[in-house]
């Protein structure tokens, strides 16, 4: 019976997330054109704020419990692969054609994860470092805005139309039904390979890493498939600049945090933040050689994770 509803519970989590993928991209392309912004922007803070909200909730109140463990390695953990898995996979599916602005907001990523790293050099991310994060986050919203929104230039279709409130409530809609999608996939997933006997950091390192990443994925996923690059490279650098600014701010507010990152960890990040800042530079987006790149980095880190280093 067990396995009857742990299968039930994969099958309806990944229906959510194929239907409302589908939707959620659709749905963006809508609301960037109404409110007169790309759909790299959209995606930056609004689905990002969508798939990041598990990862929010689930740092909030485990710093709430003083439960160990919340550090920036996590955080950078999650932020390799989003990059390495999630836009490797989505480029080598198809090249990711994401534009100047992602170029810029790329820079941004790698400035949040240096001010958290920065800040965390006396070994806890305090209260007050929290608040700091907060505020750059804010700060990187304003410039966003400035730099990247253009009031007054909604699409001109029988009247000029406007993004409404309920425009962007399906946004948040329909990126929550895909967070719940992917925690019942995690949850039948990690159900099934525990009555098998499958060892925890197998399962951790798969099952629900993956899992807890298959809202970013899938939007991702439908971007590439349908040649909307800056919706799968804007949704991936808007939760990076989350994971470091937002996720870390919120829980160190709640309860100052250890942080012990390895070099491995960093090292690994650098390997892949880098080289696609360079090639959203160079060519405005991720090609398949580069999507490979990653897939193989991500490789050497489950390889890693396997021979027990310190990840």
């Amino acid at each position: 019976m067990g396995i009857i509803i742990w299968g039930s519970a994969i099958a309806v989590g990944i229906a959510l997330l194929v239907i409302f993928g589908d939707k959620l991209s659709d749905k963006i392309v809508e609301v960037a054109k109404k409110a007169g912004v790309s759909p790299l922007v959209i995606s930056l803070v609004i689905i990002s704020f969508a798939t990041t909200l598990p990862e929010i909730t689930t740092s909030a109140l485990a710093s709430f419990e003083g439960a160990e463990g919340i550090a920036l390695g996590n955080a950078l953990g999650s932020i390799f692969a989003n990059i390495a898995l999630i836009l490797g996979l989505a480029s080598v599916i198809r090249p990711l054609k994401a534009g100047e602005g992602a170029y810029e907001n790329s820079l941004a990523m790698l400035l949040s994860l240096g001010l958290a790293m920065l800040l965390s050099l006396d070994g806890v991310l305090s209260r007050l470092d929290g608040v700091i994060l907060l505020i750059a986050y804010g700060v990187y919203l304003r410039w966003l805005y400035r730099r990247h929104v253009k009031p007054g230039k909604g699409n001109v279709s029988g009247g000029k139309m406007k993004a409404t409130p309920m425009d962007y409530a399906l946004l948040l809609i329909y990126g929550g039904l895909m967070v719940v999608g992917a925690r019942m996939v995690v949850f039948g997933g990690k159900s099934i390979a525990e009555t098998l006997s499958v060892p925890e950091y197998v399962i951790g390192a798969t099952i629900v890493a993956i899992g807890t990443s298959l809202p970013e994925m899938t939007n991702a996923l439908y971007g590439a498939v349908r040649e909307r690059g800056s919706i799968s490279v804007g949704n991936i650098i808007g939760a990076n600049i989350m994971n470091a600014l937002v996720v870390l701010g919120i829980a160190s507010i709640i309860r100052p945090l250890p942080t012990g990152a390895s070099t491995i960890t960093v090292l690994l990040v650098l390997l892949v933040m880098i080289p696609m800042i360079a090639s959203l530079k160079r060519n405005q987006g991720l090609g398949k050689g580069i999507g490979t790149y990653f897939l193989l980095l991500y490789a050497i880190y489950l390889y890693l994770l396997f021979s027990g280093a310190r990840l």
